[in-house]
């Protein structure tokens, strides 16, 4: 892979997302379920960093897309 920014092929692929402390969930939220039984999950984002120009060049997830994604904003279980 090359960096389309800067042409570098120092590529550093499939660094997870997370916080510090390991406090809370980082992710793209979907819904299961409906009514009373709902219940928010989220996926593990992963994303390519180029290490000469610090570009983020790509994020993805490896699980399936197939999922009822939640657009609402907001930390797990706020409203």
């Amino acid at each position: 892979m090359r960096c389309p920014y800067c042409g570098s092929e120092r590529i550093e692929a499939g660094i997870a997302w997370g916080k510090s402390a390991e406090t809370g969930n980082v992710g793209l939220k979907y819904n299961t379920g409906s009514g009373f039984f709902s219940v928010t999950g989220v996926v593990q984002v992963y994303s390519d960093l180029c290490l000469d120009c610090r570009s983020v060049l790509r994020t993805y997830i490896k699980e399936d897309t197939n999922k009822s994604w939640s657009h609402q904003p907001g930390s797990l279980g706020s409203r």
